[in-house]
């Protein structure tokens, strides 16, 4: 009996040291922790490799998914060593890209400064969303900080954020300083759905300002690689295929010669977001663009003149929680509207068509839904957050605008549009 036993037991012994030799092998990081200039212990996730590159990964405003191990992995298999460094719950601070504007780029210079001292390998200092923010940030703080700059081969950002607050609607973003004071060499990972696209362009105007290397990749059909808690076939199949595109460019950067010294960075004075929890005057360009889209059951759509009527034009993803939260009260609107000289149209921001269908089979959505497909048409009405609403008044010039959910069929919303169609009366 007891011989039987011990062969249970040391079968059992064998398996588990199999097992644990396998997620070694398998991409399960070794956690360290570093102490940084103020004795503070930021808490990194290491996927050790034997090649001369480092990548000190910080993490967005979400935190590190899945999808970050699994790149990370990745770039490891292919001879990259990864960091994955998160700061920001390692100082106890919340989550959000609030406390990524204010994240002291000294801890991520203690990190960066670590790594190449233990290991000896030269930095790419990479970010995704506002932890793109913060890559920047750090790799500005090292700059200045340590004078011997070769060890820093510059950055790699995944659909940058990098916003000093979020605007009222119709209004172009401020950056945050650092922006405007990058000089190393950068590659940018720019994904075709991002909320972020519309502004792009002058995100790269910015960040090539100082003259620096900035190369781009677009990624067609995904909003983000890392945004899902659990990712997406094509999140996958992407997370396969780009890590040997990036260990490509880090060679490209690492090839150019890095500045002598940092760019001083401006003042960073908070301000107050723009987002809009009820009307607001709105102040862009109040022409409204015109709309030739297609809706879900596939009509065509289209409107040119927004004269003679109250038109409503919302901007919503069934992703964004906030836009799903305002659904009912907006067809609570339409029905109050019904027989007014009132138009209620939703367009949607860059999915799938089967994915929206698929929506609608389980929340109730009475009005139409048109398909802003690769989200060029957001871009054109300068839509930066979702729920994005437009009110329109019968002179055809865009009134209010929102970029928060709210709750449309409130009395003192329904007045507002009230007053907008009187004067149609009027006149």
């Amino acid at each position: 009996m007891w011989g039987v036993m011990s062969k249970i037991v040391l079968t059992g012994f064998y398996i588990a040291i199999s097992f644990l030799l396998f997620l070694g092998k398998s991409g399960y990081a070794d956690e360290i922790s570093i102490v940084a200039t103020d004795d503070s212990e930021i808490t990194v996730e290491t996927f050790p490799a034997k090649g001369e590159y480092l990548v000190v990964w910080l993490p967005p405003e979400y935190g590190f998914r899945k999808s970050h191990s699994l790149f990370s992995q990745s770039l490891s298999d292919l001879g990259v060593e990864v960091w994955q460094a998160d700061i920001i719950s390692s100082l106890f601070m919340l989550r959000g890209p609030g406390p990524l504007r204010l994240l002291d780029g000294h801890y991520i210079a203690d990190v960066i400064e670590y790594a190449h001292r233990k290991t000896g390998k030269k930095i790419v200092v990479v970010g995704d969303s506002y932890g793109a923010l913060a890559a920047l940030i750090g790799a500005h703080q090292w700059q200045e900080k340590i004078k011997i700059k070769a060890n820093l081969v510059g950055a790699i950002l995944f659909s940058p954020y990098a916003y000093a607050y979020i605007p009222s609607l119709g209004l172009a973003p401020e950056y945050m300083p650092v922006v405007s004071s990058t000089n190393i060499p950068l590659m940018i990972y720019q994904a075709k759905k991002s909320g972020a696209i519309g502004q792009f362009d002058l995100l790269l105007e910015l960040l090539r300002k100082n003259n620096n290397p900035v190369y781009t990749k677009s990624m067609p059909d995904v909003m983000s690689l890392f945004h899902k808690e659990e990712p997406s076939d094509l999140m996958l199949k992407l997370i396969k295929s780009l890590p040997g595109n990036v260990i490509k460019m880090i060679g490209v950067l690492d090839r150019h010669k890095l500045p002598e010294a940092a760019i001083p960075l401006k003042e960073y004075r908070a301000k107050d977001s723009g987002i809009d929890i009820y009307l607001r005057e709105f102040k862009g360009n109040k022409t409204p663009a015109s709309i030739n889209l297609t809706d879900v059951s596939g009509r065509d759509f289209h409107k040119q003149n927004f004269k003679n009527q109250v038109t409503l034009v919302n901007f919503w993803a069934t992703w964004c929680a906030p836009c799903v939260e305002e659904i009912p009260s907006l067809n609570r609107l339409k029905n109050k509207m019904k027989g007014l000289p009132f138009e209620l149209v939703s367009i949607n921001y860059a999915e799938d068509k089967s994915k929206i269908v698929e929506f609608m089979n389980r929340v109730n959505v009475e009005y139409p839904v048109l398909l802003d497909n690769n989200g060029d048409f957001a871009k054109k009405w300068n839509v930066i957050t979702y729920p994005s609403t437009f009110l329109i008044g019968i002179d055809g010039k865009i009134k209010y605008g929102v970029n928060a959910a709210i709750e449309w069929d409130s009395p003192e919303l329904v007045h507002e549009i009230e007053l907008l169609m009187d004067k149609l009366k009027s006149e």
